[in-house]
């Protein structure tokens, strides 16, 4: 038998004529007849488990997320109810409260009138209830408004040198400080800033976003209201620092406006409380 030419080559002969491995040709004689290839139907079973958990996990989230803001919902507006209700509250008090001290300052002057020195003692007491905030005043006044730029995004500046932060248009409690002592240096004798009566214990604050005035909130616009001669406060103020101050707010986008009332009517500071006082016979009493 003459030998092959490519007897040399053998093993790759070996190869193109068997191409499967012989443990792979029994595993295929041993396979029943017509089934196909198996390997495909385990990941397919893996791959329905994994997305049907994951179909879990977002639906359980979603509820989840539902409810949290359900009763973040309920929880806000029960909290709006209460704010609303001890508001409301708070109003009744006060109007009550006004209408005592209205009676005991009446009480209070018929009692002093009984006599001359009472007379002068009521006299100065009226003085000074006025200087104090004690007692409502009316007179003419000198009523300036302030509000806020317009919210457009456009306010004529991008960082406010009042605050050293974005421009945003917005009036803040130094403003109100300072226009309310410009209005004090006109020569008003009574100053509220929208129905506040200022004293000399006031303070103008800020809490977030808000301005408190004697720990009142107040939203814009504000209307600041000084009592005395308004023709020469108007004209004070606007030759005064004042005038200039607020023309430097117009520049952010915030509005004013000024105007002169015949009459006006300040209340009395709900802050100012009575505590001590002197008889004329010099003898400390406790009220």
């Amino acid at each position: 038998m003459q030998p092959r030419y490519d007897a040399s080559m053998s093993l790759l002969t070996n190869l193109m004529d068997n191409s499967l491995d012989e443990g792979y040709a029994q595993a295929a004689a041993r396979r029943p007849a017509g089934a196909g290839p198996r390997d495909w139907r385990r990941p397919g079973w893996l791959l329905l488990v994994g997305l049907l958990a994951v179909g879990l996990l977002l639906a359980t989230a979603a509820a989840q997320a539902r409810a949290r803001a359900s009763s973040t919902a309920e929880t806000r507006s029960a909290l709006v109810r209460e704010v609303q209700a001890r508001t409301t509250a708070n109003d009744t008090l006060e109007k009550g409260l006004e209408r005592d001290r209205a009676a005991v300052a009446a009480t209070r002057r018929n009692a002093l009138r009984l006599t001359s020195e009472g007379k002068a003692l009521a006299a100065r007491l009226a003085t000074l209830e006025v200087v104090t905030g004690a007692s409502p005043v009316i007179g003419p006044a000198l009523v300036i408004h302030l509000s806020d730029a317009p919210s457009d995004g456009n306010n004529g500046a991008d960082v406010d040198p009042r605050t050293g932060d974005a421009a945003d248009g917005r009036l803040t409690d130094r403003d109100l400080q300072t226009v309310v002592n410009e209005v004090w240096a006109s020569g008003a004798e009574a100053v509220a800033v929208n129905g506040q009566r200022l004293t000399a214990l006031s303070a103008i604050r800020s809490a977030g976003d808000a301005i408190l005035v004697d720990f009142r909130p107040l939203s814009p616009p504000y209307d600041i209201v000084g009592v005395g001669d308004a023709g020469a406060m108007r004209t004070s103020f606007l030759e005064g620092f004042g005038g200039s101050y607020l023309q430097a707010l117009r520049d952010y986008g915030i509005d004013y406006s000024l105007s002169t009332k015949h009459s006006a009517r300040l209340a009395e500071s709900s802050g100012v409380m009575l505590r001590y006082a002197d008889v004329p016979s010099g003898t400390e009493t406790h009220k």
